[in-house]
């Protein structure tokens, strides 16, 4: 059970800690906010589907993804995970005050890039189903890799990887005919973003892509369960034996 008032504790501490530490805030908002708006001053680029979707994957990779596992591998060098841990902090505490702002921050930036590059959305709810499932997903996956990782340096190698695949697969799909890699991606956890900005108003909201998402984002809830039961187990483990 969740207790608020620790919670609460939780949820400040780390918008002091955001504060306090510029560099992370920037690499999680101020850079992909930042670097977009320069783009979108190219007349070629606004109005652009295509490109917004590639914006909109550089906001899932950075904004809900390293953003999370970098912040998380920080805690780990300075042990501050592990001593939150121990003292108590429950699962759901400890995974919540860690969303909470990167996916505040990353729905923002999703629902102001349209905006900003001038790309007409013909229904914004299906759009916010779309960014919000995506969001969550890369939310999970970094949040599992930053409790797995040792240290900054191993969440930014995986991370990495992602942000590369994400980026190549909608490439991928623009270059190929091959049914059997348009069905692999349409199952990806990138499959609804691309789909959608490929069909724009032929898009249905009942599709594969869309229980794929739902099953990505499944998988990913069960991992960081597991991830965040692995560490507690490894701390609780260390501590008994020191």
């Amino acid at each position: 059970m969740i207790k608020l008032n620790r919670l609460k504790s939780l949820i400040w501490l780390r918008w002091q800690y955001l504060m306090s530490n510029k560099g992370l805030l920037y690499i999680g908002i101020g850079m992909p906010i930042g670097e977009m708006a320069l783009l979108s001053l190219i007349p070629n680029i606004h109005g652009n589907a295509g490109f917004l979707s590639f914006s909109l994957n550089f906001v899932y990779s950075i904004t809900s993804g390293s953003f999370i596992s970098l912040m998380i591998g920080e805690e780990k060098e300075k042990k501050n995970l592990r001593t939150l841990i121990l003292s108590g902090v429950k699962m759901k505490e400890y995974t919540f005050s860690v969303i909470i702002f990167p996916f505040i921050f990353s729905i923002i930036s999703c629902i102001y890039f349209p905006l900003l590059f001038g790309v007409h959305i013909s229904s914004w709810p299906v759009y916010i189903f779309i960014i919000v499932s995506e969001c969550l997903f890369f939310i999970l996956a970094n949040l599992s890799i930053g409790l797995f990782s040792k240290n900054q340096v191993q969440a930014s190698l995986f991370t990495l990887i992602i942000f590369i695949f994400v980026t190549l697969l909608p490439i991928i799909l623009e270059l190929t005919s091959n049914e059997l890699i348009k069905n692999i991606i349409e199952w990806s956890f990138i499959g609804i973003n691309t789909k959608y900005f490929i069909e724009l108003e032929k898009f249905q909201i009942s599709n594969i892509s869309t229980i794929s998402i739902l099953l990505w984002i499944f998988g990913m809830s069960i991992l960081t369960r597991y991830a965040f039961a692995w560490n507690r187990k490894e701390h609780n483990w260390n501590d008994k034996y020191k």
